[in-house]
This record gives C-alpha cells, structure tokens and sequence, in this order.
C-alpha cells in the first residue's frame, strides 16, 4: 500500500445513501483509467456528482453540470452531450493521494461549466477556470483536520466551492443537502462535523438547536439574505465557530465574505468590485466565461442585487434583497425579505416565505406562508408586523405548512 498518510481518511461521507469513499480509493479509480468521459452529466445525487468533480480536476478535463432543468439542457451547445467512452487514464504517475492532490490543485486545463438558475428567463451557461473558482480558497496544514458539512447541490457554485475547498485540503465530506432538520443534526454528531456550510433556509430549518455544538469551528452561509437574529442563533447554537456570511453568484462564484450581515469591499477588490444605484455590480474579469447580454455594460456586470449603505466611512452595506424579487402591492415596491425578517421575530413562526399573488384590483396581493408550532393568534401576528412596518407591507392571507418549498439550489422558492 502506498503510505502518504491519506490513503485511509476518507474523501466522500453521505449516510442517508449509505456512501464512504476514501481518498486512496478514489486515486486508485482515477489511475486505473476506468472513467467514462460525459461532458454534459445530470448527477444522480451527491455521491456521483463528488466523483465527477474529482475525475474532472484530476484528467484537467471540461465537465459540464445539469440538474434537471430542461432550460440547461436546451442551452448546452454542441458536443455538451457527447459520450465519449475511452478509458481516460491520466498522463504520468498517480502513486499517492498527494500526486492526485498535486495534479487537482495545478488545473490548468480543467473548465466546469455551470448554469444560472433561470428565474428571470432561460438559464445561462457559465464556463469557469479553476482559478476563478478558487479565488477565496484557503489551503495549508492547518485546514488538515478539517471535516466539512455541505447542505449544498454539487451542481451549483455553492456547492462546488465547498467541494474544492474540502477536497484541497484533503477533508472528508459529508452530505447534508436536503436532510430534515432531525437527519442533519443526527449526522453532524455521528461524522464530527467541524465546518458546516449551507443556505440561511437551511439554518433556519434546523434552528434552534436542542444543544450547543462546540465542536464546530466554522460556519458559512450564503446564497440568500440572512437576518440579525439568525445570525444570533447561529452563535448559540456553535459557541465556538467562527461565523461567516459570503456573497456569490454563478456567473463569478465567491466574491465577498462578512463575520455578519454587514459587508465591506476589502481593499484587493476595490478596482473589481463597486456599487452603483444602490446595487452591486462586478467587473467582467472576475466572471466566468459566457454570451454576453444587456446585464454587462463597459465592463461592469449588474448583479441585479439591492443594497442598502450602512456607513459611509468605511463603506459597509447590506444586501436587501435582488431586482426580480420586489412585489408591486398598489403601486408600493414590498422587499419579501424584510417582511420575512419581522415575521421570523413574531412568536410561534419557525420559518416564512412572502410572496405576491395577481390581483386585479392592487397589482399584486401580499400572502405568507408560515411554518409554526401551534397556530399563531392572527391578530396578533398583524398587529405584531403593524407595529413594525407601513400597512401595505403586511400580509393580506396567511396560509400555514408543514415545510417550505426550495429551489433546486436549496433556497427559499421565490415563484
């Protein structure tokens, strides 16, 4: 057996799915050649879609991931969807996990394409270079011990980030994407989770927890707005973790990163990053390869993301929400997500999604869906939101779930 210390740890833990991979196991997969080369793959689940990642860095292969969106599938260009059966063994010796490691990490030749979630029309395919992805990548000894909790899809950036970050560092993995709240707590315990990443919904989801878990060093959130007192709870609930809020996209990956809700452009950013009209635009050099459209404009992409100035000096600002989500109630723009904010501080609510249903008299009418425990006094519940905002901001219909309806992604479902 090779001895480099890595060949026993493990690279892939899923224990809904019943899946452990070590590390030497998958080095002995991609020496072996026995890979079958799809460019244009719809993973079967968490498991597989590791895998491919992992075969593509290492061969400095394109990969190409669709989940099932039939958008994607439409925009995928051609040879996307070629399948090119040849064993792929790679060129020189995989003698160790470090050679495997060593070949990832220098990339050179690998693209992964993406696409973007489609919700104000088609998908948008988005090609990404290695060092575009790893841009916020923190790698060395001390990340040795690390053991990453991932409640993201592989097939978006979120996830994919997640995934290098792990897999540089050689850490093992651990599938919590789409778990119950009582499934992922239960895995966090049983495989020693000490970094955990995932969407506000999912926080909110498992949140409050029945203990504290000291044993988590990080926590990351991202890819939705995240109020003050999640971020209170996430502090309760992971006394001892470093708590980090990142902003992303898939057109330029992970960009930005605040200990809370407040943001600030770090000096190395200032030329790339800006705001303007209150909303956050990108320099085209941070972003991925992909057609041009009226968002970019003399360089400058628009995120379509909403800000709001906290301080001027130094500049720090929150994001408030994104173009496509205000709800136009009788001429008045509503933010879901504020309404959301106060809602989630209302006693008995749990979780809560704002949304606008056609009317033909206001434009639009304001409805909630509310997870509770016992159902809330309404009366109350208004006058709890009344107290906090204009009267065209709150709910006219409450309907009460069991759960919220995600996107594919994980989010909070807007439509």
């Amino acid at each position: 057996m090779i001895e480099d210390g890595l060949e026993e740890r493990p690279f892939l833990l899923d224990p809904t799915a019943g899946v452990r991979c070590t590390y030497g196991e998958l080095r002995r997969r991609v020496a072996s050649g026995a890979v079958e080369r799809t460019p244009l793959r719809q993973p079967r689940g968490f498991a597989e879609a590791c895998l491919l990642l992992a075969e593509a860095l290492a061969l400095g292969k394109q990969l190409t991931f669709n989940d099932a969106d039939p958008g994607a599938i439409a925009l995928a260009g051609p040879g996307d969807g070629e399948v090119n059966r040849a064993h792929m063994a790679p060129r020189g010796s995989l003698a160790s996990v470090s050679d495997l490691l060593a070949r990832a990490r220098s990339g050179t030749t690998f693209r992964l394409a993406l696409f973007t979630s489609g919700s104000t029309g088609l998908p948008k395919k988005v090609v990404h270079r290695l060092e575009g992805l790893t841009r916020m990548l923190r790698v060395s000894g001390k990340h040795r011990d690390d053991v990453w909790g991932c409640a993201y899809n592989l097939t978006h950036i979120a996830g994919v980030q997640v995934f290098l970050q792990a897999f540089f560092n050689a850490n093992p993995l651990v599938n919590l994407f789409q778990l119950s709240r009582e499934e992922a707590l239960s895995v966090l315990i049983e495989c020693g989770v000490t970094h955990l990443s995932a969407t506000p919904s999912f926080y909110r989801l498992m949140l409050p927890a029945d203990r504290p878990m000291p044993w988590v060093r990080a926590v990351a959130l991202g890819g939705e707005r995240s109020e003050p007192l999640l971020m209170a709870r996430l502090a309760e609930a992971f006394p001892n973790a470093r708590i980090r809020n990142y902003y992303a996209s898939t057109e330029a990956g992970t960009v930005l990163a605040a200990p809370g809700e407040l943001f600030e452009i770090p000096d190395a950013m200032r030329g790339v990053v800006r705001l303007r009209h209150a909303r956050l635009e990108l320099h085209t050099s941070l972003l991925g390869e992909f057609t041009a459209s009226d968002s970019v404009t003399d360089g400058w992409f628009a995120t379509g993301d909403v800000v709001e100035i906290a301080s001027e000096e130094p500049l720090r600002f929150r994001f408030i929400g994104h173009d496509r989500d205000w709800i136009n109630v009788g001429g008045n723009k509503v933010d879901p997500a504020e309404v959301e904010d106060a809602l989630l501080g209302a006693p008995g609510v749990r979780e809560a999604r704002v949304f606008g249903r056609r009317n033909s008299v206001v434009g639009q009418l304001l409805c909630a869906e509310l997870v509770t425990g016992p159902k809330p006094d309404e009366a109350a519940l208004r006058a709890h939101l009344g107290a906090r905002m204009q009267a065209f901001k709150v709910p006219r219909l409450f309907s009460y779930v069991d759960r919220l309806e995600r996107t594919r992604t994980g989010k909070l479902k807007r439509e």
